[in-house]
């Protein structure tokens, strides 16, 4: 459904988009087509992005990103590594970066996270409201932080190259399209949640201008990798609780709400709560009964959501507005069927069903304005 709603809201001048693709198959994402019809190039993350590869970099310490913001994403980045940091390691971090970035300003480049590192086990003496702070003390409070660091930097390390050193260039954030294809990143570990944390705030301070008066959606395909991880969610949550004021819609795709403990939690309640509208698609049973009782839905809806032969047949979906919930038939075009199927593998032929009233294709207007370079 997403991907037919973007094809058609490109046609009015004032939408743009950006989507974070993390599925696909045959080495692209589920996005790729789109891209090719559109004429755009997917910016693919990839390990050792800084290695010459054909992937690129997003800076946690991008000029583009407030320096309160940048100090929660490290703050978040850390956690998801190293589990909750304490008061004193969040304190050594805080004097390293205010070091990390005044020493880049003083060289006129930008900080990058290697500045961080080396500001943290190489401390200057410094104060805490009055009492002052001995090096060999901010060392040791800074270690938890500095060995996560370490596996972002150090060459040997799987996760070197995806942040430490500047944004790749050639990023257009002005593109009306922009999707980024982390389908070569890990499903499972901490690459894909690290990316999370970095890539929320770096399109909000650097793609979402509030006074252009255009409308920007954020679409997260395997929304898992958020709500799951309560450092990223963290940062989610504030960007969906001011989207009205942003001019942002944020659409989050997931495929099981009971993967997720929301009671252990709460920022990833919070943004599910927050959500306005949620479809539904087909799922098995115990799957339909907890994401029911989670939403409040009636017994009807229930059992049609366990139903995909018929009610929720593919094509049909569950749609909770506000206190209205009702079954919806998305009607797609020939031309929308062939660039959104994303099951080529397990079909046959194009399913019937999805076009059982001919539509006809309307066309696609290609964009001459790249994502990247």
């Amino acid at each position: 459904m997403e991907k037919t709603y973007v094809l058609r809201q490109l046609r009015f001048k004032d939408r743009n988009f950006a989507i974070l693709d993390a599925q696909g198959e045959d080495g692209a994402g589920e996005w790729d087509g789109i891209a090719q019809q559109l004429g755009i190039t997917p910016i693919r993350l990839v390990y050792g992005a800084g290695d010459g590869g054909e992937g690129v970099r997003i800076n946690p310490l991008d000029p583009r990103i407030p320096a309160e913001h940048q100090f929660k994403v490290l703050v978040s980045m850390m956690e998801i590594l190293t589990g909750t940091l304490t008061s004193q390691t969040k304190f050594a971090l805080a004097e390293a970066h205010k070091t990390a970035t005044a020493a880049a300003r003083k060289q006129q480049r930008v900080a990058i996270l290697s500045d961080v590192l080396d500001a943290l086990t190489a401390p200057q003496p410094t104060l805490l409201g009055q009492q002052p702070v001995t090096p060999e003390e901010l060392t040791e409070w800074g270690q938890p932080a500095a060995l996560a660091l370490d596996s972002l930097c150090n060459p040997s390390r799987d996760l070197a190259g995806m942040f430490d050193g500047p944004t790749t260039e050639g990023i257009d954030l002005d593109a009306r399209l922009i999707i980024f294809d982390l389908t070569k990143l890990p499903r499972e570990g901490e690459a894909m949640p690290l990316l999370m944390a970095v890539i929320g705030p770096w399109l909000r301070f650097g793609w979402i201008k509030p006074d252009d008066r255009i409308k920007r959606t954020l679409i997260v395909e395997e929304a898992w990798h958020i709500l799951s991880h309560r450092p990223v969610a963290r940062l989610f949550e504030e960007l969906v609780r001011y989207g009205r004021r942003l001019g942002l819609s944020f659409w989050a795709v997931l495929h099981h709400l009971g993967d997720l403990l929301l009671e252990q939690a709460p920022e990833a309640a919070a943004i599910l709560k927050l959500t306005a509208t949620r479809v539904l698609y087909h799922m098995d049973r115990d799957e339909a009964e907890t994401t029911a009782d989670y939403l409040g839905l009636p017994d009807w809806a229930r059992k049609a959501l366990a139903d995909g032969s018929n009610v929720c047949a593919p094509g049909r979906a569950i749609w909770q507005v506000g206190s209205r919930i009702n079954l919806v038939e998305h009607i797609r075009t020939r031309l929308e069927i062939r660039l959104t199927d994303t099951n080529r593998r397990m079909s046959e032929g194009p399913r019937e069903s999805a076009d059982r009233h001919g539509h006809a294709s309307a066309p696609i207007i290609p964009l001459h304005k790249g994502a990247a370079a």
